[in-house]
């Protein structure tokens, strides 16, 4: 006798960290001809779209970024190798580094900026206006709901 199996019970933790998994790589395809990751390309445009005349350091990064010291670290000592960034002492405090885009770096801004947006659309397409602002929405809540660590009972 043949049992009929239940289908798979998607997980929304499990759907996300698939379609995070696969922005990430359409991300680092995109970003891999300049010699740059897809947490390298966003460190660039985080530098760039700042705001004018702020200062920015490591620490705002991984704040930013969401990452661990050792991380943006060694993210930033790649890009600084590379060329794509430098770290100067800050105007008000010489012990903090002040991060900076040098002009080979601001040179990709343009060519970043279209290649997320369209990897952008292509994560929406068919979605309506409205659907997309519920994804935003919804996505904002769950990212809400799991700041902070565990929750208390």
């Amino acid at each position: 006798m043949c049992h009929k199996r239940k289908p798979e019970k998607k997980y929304v933790g499990q759907l996300l960290a698939v379609s995070a998994q696969l922005c990430k790589q359409r991300m680092d395809e995109s970003v891999q001809k300049h010699g740059l990751t897809n947490a390298q390309s966003w460190v660039l445009l985080c530098l760039i779209h700042g705001k004018p005349g702020e200062e920015i350091n490591q620490r705002d990064l991984q704040r930013m970024l969401r990452v661990s010291a050792p991380t943006i670290n060694g993210i930033v000592e790649r890009m600084e190798e590379k060329g794509f960034i430098a770290r100067t002492p800050g105007k008000h405090d010489g012990r903090c580094r002040s991060i900076t885009v040098t002009e080979k770096g601001l040179q990709l801004e343009r060519e970043l900026s279209a290649s997320r947006c369209g990897i952008e659309a292509r994560m929406v397409r068919g979605f309506s206006e409205e659907e997309r602002k519920t994804l935003e929405a919804l996505l904002q809540r769950v990212i809400e709901n799991l700041k902070g660590g565990e929750e208390k009972t």
